[in-house]
């Protein structure tokens, strides 16, 4: 049962994949650091978890893709954008985090005698 519909799923399925991997594992690294402001791990924290959601994501779409596509182009697509996508988002929210305020040396100066 060939049909032109399926053939475009087929076809385009590693890169919608890819698509939607990325941008569920890029989204908690930018909102955990966008939103955050102290904090050792939080780097580290933010990339495990985008990590997670960008496997989990891709082990479900291997999931309910596999009688159309071959799994392990879904595989492979989900497991790079899962590995990539969390440093995307974790360098856009620090581009877009507002600056901190300058020490101010007049201060510094004075402390100093």
């Amino acid at each position: 049962m060939d049909s032109y519909w399926l053939s475009l799923a087929v076809d385009t399925s590693p890169g919608l994949t890819l698509a939607m991997v990325a941008f569920l594992a890029a989204l908690p690294p930018y909102t955990l650091l966008r939103k955050s402001s102290r904090g050792r791990a939080r780097g580290a924290v933010a990339y495990l978890l985008g990590f997670a959601i960008g496997l989990a994501s891709t082990a479900l779409f291997a999931v309910f893709l596999r009688r159309a596509v071959d799994p392990a182009t879904i595989i492979g697509a989900g497991l790079f954008g899962a590995f990539f996508a969390p440093f995307v988002g974790m360098a856009r929210a620090k581009w877009e985090r507002p600056r901190r305020p300058a020490r101010n040396p007049a201060l510094v100066r004075n402390f100093s005698r």
